[in-house]
This record gives structure tokens, C-alpha cells and sequence, in this order.
């Protein structure tokens, strides 16, 4: 979905206005459409933009406490998802980094440059949180089933059942043992890990534990298998500067150089059944 254009977005902002207290659809279109200080756009624009509610699932959500303006702009960078929206968090640092469609969209919902940059911030958030739960499933899901194609091997998913071990699963095979925590991507040229603290404290005491990484298809096939060695990590997380602070999670853009062909641990022979970084 493209940015609409500026008739539809104000029109959409007026219908969230109005709406929760006109008493129902046909008044608040007759005040809409007759009111003087509304009459700046068409019935058929505001029908449409009525209809682009809809469809988004907006008009399911009146009387949010979330301001019109803030509902219409997140709808327009959470569904419509811009390419540049994943990256946001790398791309746009500060306000004067908003594309300026999307900052004259804002300026038209009557929200300031910072107002927008927030808005951006927070629908990232959302976004990112979403995209990476799905591939970070897909990831294990996929290593799973390759392990357990492995002969001989037993294989245990234990995230599927806890979160607080600090990894993921549990492989096995004769005298090899390790502890895989399973980071995924589906991108091209950047690999970022968020890691927790209990999963570096888990590193930090566990000899098997192992930062795999997983490159995904676009469809969330397994198609490259490394893994990062723990001296990098321990070298790159943040430092606790006082007794009354810590870091709980952080992120980790983890350069090509940094990551290891395969999961050499796992010997040679089980190296061989895996996917090239």
C-alpha cells in the first residue's frame, strides 16, 4: 500500500474525529459533508477515505486513546510497511531523517517534525518486533528439522516450552553436546542480533552454548548456517559503568567477518549437511 494521497489522509482524520461522538455513521458524513469548516473536501473524498478505514480495520477502533492524526499515520507505516521502515532504527536517528513524504503527511495531520519522527520510532518497534518473531520461528523451526535429520542425533526445541535456559535447543550426537541460540535473517549485507542478558550470562558459564546464525529465503528456508564466536560477543555488548544500572538486552550488528562458516563444533561430518553461510 502506497502513501495515500494528502485529500484521503485529512479526510481519514476527520472521520475519527467525528465519528465517536456524532451518534453514528450518517450524521457524522452529513456533518462531513455539509459543515462549512469541512467543505475544503469532496463527498467522494471523504466516501473514499471512509472505505480506506475500513478496509485498514480503523473504524473497529473508535474511541482509542491514540490521538486521529498518530491512527492514521501508524496505519499508513505499519500496513503499508515502506522498504525503508525495517531499517529504521539504523536509517532515520533523528527527525531531519524522515523522508519528507511522510513528514508532509504529518504536517497535514497537524503533527510536528518530532511528533512524526516518535510516531516512526514507535511503529518501527512494532514492525521489527513482529517481523522478527515470525522469522526468528521460521529459523529454529527450520535448524530443527535439518538436526533431526541428522542420523543418530537427539534434538529438543526447549524454547517451545521455556524461555529461560538462554538458548534455544539442545543437539546431541555421540560424544558432541552443544546449546544453540538461534538468531535469523532474512536480509542481504546486515545481520542484527538482539541479545539478552540471561543468554550472554548463559554464554558466559556454558561451555556448549553457541550463537548459530541463520540466513532465511524470502519464503523462510534455511539457506546459510554460521555462527559467531563468543569472544566477539563479550567483546561488543555493553559495559555496566555503575553498581545501579545494568543492560538487560542490547543489539548486535554483527559484521560478515564475525561470523563463521557453519557450526564447527559440531564436527566436520554434521558441518557437511548444513546450508554455506
Amino acid at each position: 500500500m502506497r502513501l495515500p494521497p494528502e485529500t484521503i489522509l485529512l479526510a481519514a482524520k476527520r472521520w475519527l474525529e467525528v465519528l465517536p461522538s456524532s451518534g453514528g455513521v450518517p450524521r457524522a458524513r452529513t456533518l462531513l459533508t455539509t459543515a462549512t469548516s469541512y467543505n475544503d473536501l469532496t463527498p467522494t473524498q471523504y466516501a473514499t477515505a471512509y472505505s480506506w478505514l475500513e478496509n485498514l480495520g480503523l473504524l473497529a477502533e473508535l474511541g482509542s486513546p491514540v490521538p486521529p492524526a498518530n491512527q492514521v499515520l501508524a496505519a499508513v507505516l505499519e500496513r503499508a510497511a515502506p522498504p525503508w521502515l525495517r531499517d529504521a532504527d539504523d536509517l532515520v536517528q533523528s527527525p531531519d531523517e524522515v523522508p519528507s513524504d511522510f513528514l508532509s503527511a504529518g504536517e497535514l495531520l497537524g503533527l510536528d517534525e518530532d511528533e512524526v519522527f516518535g510516531q516512526v520510532i514507535s511503529s518501527w518497534g512494532k514492525v521489527d518486533t513482529a517481523a522478527r518473531e515470525r522469522v526468528g520461528e521460521a529459523g529454529e523451526l527450520g535448524l530443527v528439522e535439518m538436526l533431526r535429520g541428522i542420523p543418530d542425533s537427539r534434538v529438543e526445541q526447549v524454547s517451545s516450552w521455556s524461555d529461560g535456559f538462554g538458548y534455544d535447543i539442545e543437539f546431541s550426537q555421540g560424544p558432541v553436546e552443544v546449546h544453540l541460540e538461534v538468531k535469523s535473517t532474512t536480509r542481504i549485507g546486515r545481520f542484527t542480533a538482539y541479545l539478552s542478558r540471561n543468554e550472554f550470562n548463559v554464554m558466559l558459564r556454558d561451555q556448549r552454548w553457541i550463537l548459530v546464525t541463520l540466513r532465511l529465503s524470502p519464503e523462510f528456508d534455511v539457506v546459510g548456517v554460521g555462527s559467531v564466536a563468543k569472544e566477539w560477543i563479550a567483546a561488543n555488548v555493553p559495559r555496566d559503568f555503575g553498581p545501579f544500572g545494568s543492560w538487560a538486552s542490547c543489539k548486535l550488528d554483527v559484521p560478515a567477518a564475525a561470523i563463521n562458516e557453519g557450526i564447527p563444533e559440531l564436527g566436520s561430518r554434521i558441518l557437511r549437511r548444513l546450508p554455506s553461510w
